[in-house]
């Protein structure tokens, strides 16, 4: 599955041709196009698509797909799929509905961490932590690929946006009723949420009244980080204690793979803080910079498929383009 980097292929350039690469996840969806030229159509946007806890994921996926079809010639699709590979019965779900929407266009379909791991390293070895939604390591030592973590919410999913979530909301209910000495969290963190002074009522009522619970719960990861930017001491601890919790991801896989020195690098919503990074660095050592973010890791693979040259400086053409901050409205909004 791993497509290698700087795969080279001189004699035939193919400016016009396309290919499509899709990163699912639990909240969030992507998709985008590049050329053999290194043009890139996107990112767009859609709600998450992970089948174990989104019985509308084949809906969203269909209409995504079709809301915004090739711009030239479709070669080659790779697919990142949240849950692929982890259930038979939905994995073959999944690779159904693929074929079907891509009919006779050549494709790939992948677990969505894999995907990510083939852009952060661009074909080579590491161990991939992503922390996004839900958390996992994707590893790869060029003879061995293993993942841990990746359970879900009813087991672990340790350190991801929505345990960092689930943890604020606890200790922000302990805070409003008096069993938590910080007395001043759930102030800071649900006033803006409640649009007023949180109170149970109000905190439980908006809680069973989203449409998406775990997307709702794991977007208060951010609102966490910002208070932990302002130093507020149990946004802090939280970080901190999902820091440790995503450390020991990486270390079991690198134990397992017996390559302690194996490189590591990131991904996902959870990494873009600089405290969680911060704490990262400071006990598995310096990260490897991902070589493209997890999108471009699934336009990689489908670029390397379709004998497109996939150098650096394809990939800082890509690259670009996929870190914009100008983020588009998702096509799709969660209903009520």
């Amino acid at each position: 599955m791993t497509a290698r980097a700087g795969t080279s292929h001189p004699e035939a350039s193919h400016p016009e041709q396309w290919v499509l690469g899709l990163d699912g996840g639990g909240s969030k969806t992507a998709l985008a196009y590049v050329s053999g030229a290194g043009e890139v159509v996107g990112p767009f946007y859609a709600p998450g698509i992970n089948p174990f806890d989104r019985p509308d994921w084949e809906a969203i996926m269909r209409a995504f797909l079709s809301a915004w079809p090739a711009p030239g010639p479709l070669v080659h699709a790779s697919l990142g799929l949240p849950g692929y590979g982890e259930s038979p019965a939905f994995s073959a779900r999944q690779a159904g509905v693929c074929a079907d929407l891509l009919g006779t266009c050549p494709h790939s379909v992948m677990n969505d961490v894999a995907a990510a791991f083939v852009g952060a390293f661009a074909g080579g070895p590491g161990a991939l932590l992503l922390a996004g939604t839900g958390s996992m390591v994707w590893a790869d030592d060029g003879a061995r690929q293993i993942r841990t973590g990746g359970w879900g919410e009813g087991f672990g999913d340790e350190g991801s946006a929505y345990w960092i979530g689930r943890r604020a909301l606890g200790l922000a209910s302990q805070s409003l009723d008096g069993r938590h000495p910080d007395a001043d969290f759930a102030q800071a963190l649900l006033t803006p949420v409640l649009d007023g002074p949180p109170t149970q009522p109000d905190l439980l009522m908006w809680y069973h009244g989203q449409a998406h619970v775990r997307s709702a719960v794991a977007m208060l990861a951010r609102s966490v980080d910002h208070l932990a930017e302002d130093g507020q001491p149990t946004a802090c601890t939280i970080l901190l204690e999902a820091s440790k919790l995503l450390a020991q991801h990486v270390s079991a896989a690198r134990q397992q793979l017996g390559t302690p020195d194996l490189p590591w690098s990131y991904a996902g919503s959870v990494l873009g803080s600089r405290t969680v990074l911060g704490a990262l660095t400071t006990l598995l050592g310096q990260p490897q910079s991902p070589a493209l973010p997890p999108l471009g890791g699934a336009l990689f693979h489908a670029a390397s498929r379709a004998g497109f040259t996939t150098d650096t400086d394809w990939q800082a053409r890509v690259r670009a383009p996929l870190l914009s901050t100008s983020t588009p409205q998702p096509l799709l909004q969660e209903q009520a």
